[in-house]
């Protein structure tokens, strides 16, 4: 099967645009060598609860991206390491450590759960102000938070927008969490994906799903993506009974999105990418 690939310039920092399209034969769609380095370390993408296009978590605060995966500016003027970063409702929840122009109020060393009600223009303190980071959060539809801190392996909810927060009696180590539309969350964990169909309260195997990171799920929470150890991006869409491999990342993947339509946003070791969806 042929591969097309559309170039396209990227903007400012992070890098050129590659669109891919088609399906994946001896050499599977990439994202491509010819790309600039990252200027920031991106930690997660989100899809921009006012706008079309997504919002990056990196070092050094929110970055605003277009639906066409262009970079645009930085939002705000916090520039905080955004560990952690999820959308619930129309809000943003954070987390991660404050930066030198960070408001103190925000928290020293670890700035704990922040909300932002404006789409990352301006944020407040919610909740372990000071006292944790979260490196990875997700909210379902039913707008519970779930989230896991980098001082213990217990799974923590929030059912009121992140002000309080109590264990849902899971335990894990996992690099990233998703929640699907039917309200499982998923863990992307050392030993494999993990599944919880009780709320986060246990977790079992996910059988024959492939060995992922950079774990992200659509809006609509029909779609997830992730990326494995051999650089090969794979989709898994509600109600199949496997994964699809789509494409291969260059180098090391930082984050994933992906959106309801099945577009996906990357980045990676190659700047920041977006591939249409697969056919």
């Amino acid at each position: 099967m042929p591969i097309h690939l559309r170039a396209a310039a990227a903007a400012i920092v992070l890098a050129e645009l590659i669109m891919l399209a088609g399906c994946a034969s001896a050499e599977p769609p990439s994202t491509g060598t010819s790309h600039a380095a990252m200027a920031s370390h991106v930690h997660a993408i989100v899809p921009d609860p006012e706008g079309d296009g997504f919002l990056l978590g990196t070092h050094e605060g929110i970055l605003a991206v277009s639906a066409e995966g262009e970079l645009l500016s930085r939002v705000g003027s916090y520039g905080f390491d955004a560990m952690g970063l999820t959308v619930v409702g129309e809000d943003l929840i954070a987390s991660g450590h404050p930066g030198a122009d960070t408001p103190p109020e925000l928290g020293d060393h670890n700035l704990g759960i922040i909300r932002s009600a404006d789409a990352g223009v301006s944020w407040e303190p919610a909740a372990f102000t000071g006292e944790k980071d979260f490196h990875a959060l997700a909210a379902g539809s039913d707008g519970t938070v779930y989230g896991l801190a980098t001082d213990a392996i217990d799974v923590l909810a929030s059912k009121d927008g992140g002000d309080s927060w109590a264990p849902t009696g899971g335990q894990l180590m996992a690099v990233g969490l998703v929640v699907t539309s039917g309200g499982n969350v998923v863990a992307a964990t050392p030993d494999g994906l993990r599944v919880s169909t009780d709320g986060a309260r246990s977790f079992e195997p996910w059988p024959g799903a492939p060995m992922l990171y950079a774990l992200s799920v659509s809006p609509n929470g029909e779609l997830i993506v992730g990326v494995d150890a051999d650089e090969k991006i794979w989709v898994h869409v509600s109600g199949a009974s496997a994964w699809k491999e789509v494409g291969i990342v260059h180098g090391t993947a930082q984050a994933t999105a992906i959106t309801d339509t099945g577009s996906i946003l990357v980045a990676d070791d190659s700047g920041l990418t977006l591939l249409p969806p697969a056919p």
